[in-house]
């Protein structure tokens, strides 16, 4: 979703499609959602809870976890599992590949045309991909400078 939108348009679109499926929109809901919208860092539960208590001191972690569960559901965000660190929330559903450092933990979106590959593997083995997630794990651009790579 996000691509060349900006982050207000992201907001009011989701806060609309919100709407229209009848969903309260309370204020810790639109603050979440704002979050994501303007957040390309692929944040974490615990990252969009501290930013929304700076609005919201008295939210909860149990209401961002169930809003964010809400947002996964209705397909208006992708979480990003991981086993070896918290998962992470991105508001870009359309197929792309995430490069992920494996230094600082930064979650880039890289725009490419991954659907010539899923039409591969179906040509190839029959199997038709419903959903894909693509990820390239290295270092990023400002961690490989600090270490003079």
């Amino acid at each position: 979703m996000k691509s060349e939108q900006k982050p207000q348009d992201i907001e009011q679109t989701l806060i609309s499609r919100l709407r229209d499926k009848g969903y309260k929109l309370t204020p810790q809901r639109r603050e979440i959602i704002r979050i994501l919208a303007r957040d390309e860092s692929h944040p974490g539960a615990m990252d969009i809870l501290r930013e929304v208590r700076k609005i919201l001191p008295r939210i909860s972690m149990s209401t961002v976890y169930y809003t964010l569960d809400m947002l996964k559901k209705e397909g208006f965000i992708k979480e990003l599992e991981f086993y070896d660190t918290e998962n992470r929330y991105d508001i870009n559903v359309s197929d792309h590949i995430n490069l992920v450092c494996t230094t600082c933990g930064k979650i880039t979106d890289f725009m490419s045309d991954v659907h010539s590959f899923s039409e591969s593997v179906e040509k190839e083995t029959g199997f038709r991909p419903a959903r894909m997630r693509f990820e390239y794990y290295g270092i990023c651009r400002n961690c490989a400078g600090r270490n003079g790579r």
